[in-house]
């Protein structure tokens, strides 16, 4: 009886845990875009970066390095190397998606780079961010990536980074740096 009963409630939590999954990823996913994209910024090797050490132009793609010196890392969900490749202010839309395309390989890199398309909003006493990404394996090749974001204005602007953060050492190549907006497909 026990067992039957302890089977039912362990059933009824699992089955409420999947729809509390569900509904979360509902929420946080990024809407689909009502029109195609259009083309808010093309970055080249003409552009400043953000941050300047361990980055070089190679041809027509910037090569950023990352080198681990062995040393104690604080917290353990620190990247290795966090470099912010581009900033620009946030759009005019007040709602819209964002995507961030670009060509990357990842070279001499025990484990995956990541490269996030981010939301940074400053505070007066604090600075809250959010980011979306995708990761670039090894590879001796180009591949064609996309990030997509959902932005909302807030009363706080907030700056649109192109971020790229290190677990292991290594080399990421990217180019053809582009950021796009469309606005958002109203729900039915």
């Amino acid at each position: 009886m026990f067992d039957e009963l302890f089977k039912n409630l362990t059933g009824l939590i699992g089955s409420k845990v999947q729809e509390a999954a569900k509904e979360l990823e509902k929420r946080l996913a990024v809407p689909e875009p009502a029109e195609p994209f259009t083309l808010i910024r093309q970055f080249t090797i003409a552009d400043s970066t953000i941050t300047k050490g361990g980055i070089a132009i190679v041809g027509e793609s910037w090569r950023v390095e990352a080198y681990d010196d062995n040393s104690l890392r604080l917290i353990d969900n620190e990247p290795l190397r966090k470099v912010i490749l581009f900033e620009i202010a946030e759009p005019t839309d007040p709602e819209c998606v964002l995507a961030c395309r670009f060509q990357a390989k990842a070279l001499n890199t025990e484990k995956a780079i990541t490269v996030k398309l981010g939301l940074c909003k400053q505070r007066q006493v604090s600075t809250s961010a959010k980011a979306w990404s995708k990761s670039v394996s090894p590879t001796e090749d180009f591949h064609s990536f996309e990030i997509r974001a959902h932005f909302k204005q807030d009363i706080t602007p907030a700056k649109v980074q192109v971020i790229i953060e290190f677990e292991s050492s290594g080399i990421l190549e990217i180019r053809n740096v582009e950021l796009l907006q469309a606005p958002v497909k109203l729900q039915a």
